[in-house]
């Protein structure tokens, strides 16, 4: 049986209409192709949980601490744009802006 992984309030039926409390599979934190206008490509680091995001105008930026369970709803949503800009940019997720 697979780990439960559940960090993100988000997921507790506290507004994200997302999956709710589900098991993170290996596969969730893999990325995912995805066209986006905001973002070029993501990469996720579950033993660091360090997410990089390369974005198609600002540049590219590590976020800190990210939860697997964060990636996976992310990495998952049906616009990452949207999603990043509800449950990221404004969560408190230190990061910094590395090219």
């Amino acid at each position: 049986m697979p780990k439960v992984i559940n960090t993100n309030p988000l997921r507790k039926g506290l507004g994200f209409p997302g999956r709710g409390i589900l098991p993170i599979r290996q596969q969730d934190l893999l990325n995912r192709e995805q066209s986006s206008e905001a973002i070029q490509t993501v990469t996720y680091n579950p033993e660091t949980m360090v997410m990089e995001i390369v974005f198609n105008k600002r540049g590219t930026y590590a976020y800190l601490n990210v939860p697997p369970d964060v990636f996976a709803d992310f990495n998952t949503a049906g616009s990452r744009g949207t999603y990043f800009n509800l449950y990221i940019r404004n969560s408190g997720y230190e990061y910094e802006r590395i090219a």
